[in-house]
């Protein structure tokens, strides 16, 4: 408690991104952000000038109740997730193949 971890994409990290990547010669390098994007927000991100090049929009193109998210977390037996996300063994699952 008294920590709180950003989830999400946020404008000011955006152009907090944006600016470290622009300051260290990185100017041509692409911003995409996904996760919860549909039109309304997307306008409201170009509205407020977030430096955004591109937009995913998958779950917005779905109807239903049932929103998630799949993250590879390691490869080849080495850790490769984002910030927040970790392996979590389910002992419900079986390896196939």
């Amino acid at each position: 408690h008294g920590e709180h971890a950003p989830k999400g994409v946020a404008p000011e990290l955006v152009r907090l991104v944006r600016a470290q990547l622009d300051l260290h010669g990185f100017d041509e390098v692409r911003i995409v952000v996904s996760g919860g994007f549909d039109a309304e927000r997307i306008r409201a991100f170009e509205a407020a000038g977030v430096p955004v090049d591109s937009y995913g929009v998958g779950s917005s193109l779905i109807r239903g109740a049932n929103d998630f998210t799949a993250d590879v977390v390691v490869v080849d037996g080495r850790p490769c997730a984002k910030v927040g996300r970790e392996l979590r063994p389910n002992p419900r699952l079986e390896r196939v193949g």
